[in-house]
């Protein structure tokens, strides 16, 4: 196997996907100061006020306790049990299956959640807008776009909260204009922190990643001011800020915000993921091991974990343990059609192999998402097919937006170069080089190696 001695240019569809994260949790975030039930065996923190026992608002953040996940989804399930007809209850036990898909990325209990707000929904869908929310959600982390599309309109009209959902799945579908239009009218709140990601997002979408940065950072601040909210939901905005961060070749930084985001939530794989792409650029493979191995062990359904582990193997002359990671990574591909299908195209066109299958794939995913990194994916398959004219046509559509990423534009100037068009290459790989040094380094050795 041709494996790369770099970072997949997949690798950076994780700070895509997990740009939903923000409107996936907007219910937690807009509840944060809500007590939520207390599981069994455990008492809530009363005070009074007024002569009324209220619960006390926290001052500082608590320990993260990684069984809390659990105790909701045995606590809610039990509910459900009691009052099978339980509006409330089978919309909180979606939530609560949501907040463990986050946590592990397990598409299992996306599809739970899924059920779970159906049948609340099938029970009531009168001011039940908190379940369509959820349902959008969970159709949203199965890459059922068109599906979660419709129930996040629906729901939209009734509940605010639901627009944003709407803005990111239209963004994921590629449809920018529509969700730029929707971004323009969406009804904003004190802090809000999921208009903060989504404008985040567009921001580098459209070229301008150190603003798309500065939003993250003013997020991130106003969630350490919030010792009530949840610490997968102040992590995130750290992990984000650490992929962006990393992604641009500022690796201290980014391996900084990564381990401020694993301070507050030890558990969070996507932190742990960027810190073995860190190590990874830094030529530190048996660090990059650790901490992809530590991320798959938490999320196994994580393909960029097992390729960079992958690569540590490979790079360290561990073929054997390699081989196992690369086929771990195949059968998570083919177990879940859709999910994963970008990852490994890109993980084929790399590595030269399943070139026909990864073009099928790539084709037909842009039949539903017209996004940039859908045209990017197809233009780097098209290249190593040798299909040049198409190659070109699909890259130009993925730099339409002028989105300023390193991998984009190591893509175009590698395709540019085939063409012959060697100042437009030249150009684009200065680009490549000042967005991420790291990857062009990268890219440089690998050719010196094989030849």
């Amino acid at each position: 196997m041709n494996s790369r001695k770099s970072p997949s240019s997949a690798r950076r569809l994780i700070w895509f996907v997990a740009m939903i994260a923000p409107s996936s949790i907007g219910d937690n975030v807009a509840s944060a100061q809500t007590p939520a039930p207390a599981a069994p065996g455990s008492a809530p923190d009363l005070i009074f006020k007024d002569g009324i026992e209220v619960p006390r608002i926290a001052t500082e953040r608590a320990p993260h306790d990684p069984t809390i996940g659990t105790k909701n989804i045995d606590f809610w399930e039990g509910m459900t049990r009691k009052d099978p007809r339980g509006i409330i209850e089978h919309r909180e036990l979606a939530g609560a299956y949501l907040a463990r898909q986050r946590e592990h990325g397990d598409i299992a209990d996306a599809v739970r959640a899924e059920a779970a707000a159906r049948k609340s929904l099938t029970i009531s869908s009168r001011n039940n807008s908190g379940s369509a929310i959820r349902l959008a959600q969970a159709l949203l982390a199965q890459h059922r776009f068109p599906e979660a599309l419709a129930v996040a309109e629906a729901a939209a009209r009734a509940d605010s909260k639901a627009e944003r959902i709407v803005i990111d799945i239209r963004l994921e579908l590629g449809d920018y204009d529509l969700a730029t239009q929707a971004l323009q009218t969406i009804t904003t709140e004190p802090d809000d922190l999921n208009l903060l990601a989504l404008r985040a997002r567009f921001e580098q979408i459209d070229g301008r990643p150190e603003q798309s940065l500065q939003l993250l950072r003013e997020a991130a601040k106003i969630t350490e001011g919030r010792p009530d909210m949840p610490a997968e939901v102040v992590a995130w905005y750290h992990t984000m800020i650490g992929h962006h961060l990393i992604d641009s070749g500022h690796l201290e930084d980014g391996e900084t915000s990564c381990r401020k985001a694993l301070e507050i939530f030890p558990g969070d794989y996507r932190a742990m993921t960027g810190m073995a792409e860190a190590a990874t650029w830094r030529g530190d493979h048996a660090g990059a091991l650790k901490w992809a191995t530590d991320a798959i062990k938490i999320a196994p359904q994580n393909p960029e974990a097992l390729r960079l582990a992958g690569e540590a193997y490979a790079t360290m002359g561990k073929t054997k343990e390699a081989a196992e990671q690369y086929q771990a990574l195949r059968d998570l591909a083919h177990s879940f059609p859709r999910i994963y299908d970008r990852h490994w195209v890109l993980f084929c066109a790399d590595n030269n192999q399943d070139l026909d299958e990864a073009l099928a794939l790539a084709r037909k995913d842009l039949e539903l998402r017209h996004d940039i990194h859908g045209h990017d994916a197809l233009a780097w398959i098209c290249y190593k097919k040798g299909l040049l004219e198409e190659a070109d046509r699909e890259m130009t559509l993925a730099l339409s937006r002028g989105t300023m990423e390193a991998p984009l534009m190591n893509h175009a100037a590698i395709i540019a170069k085939a063409r012959g068009d060697e100042a437009r290459s030249a150009s684009l790989m200065a680009k490549a080089r000042a967005l991420n040094p790291y990857l062009v380094k990268a890219e440089e050795a690998a050719k010196t190696s094989i030849r």
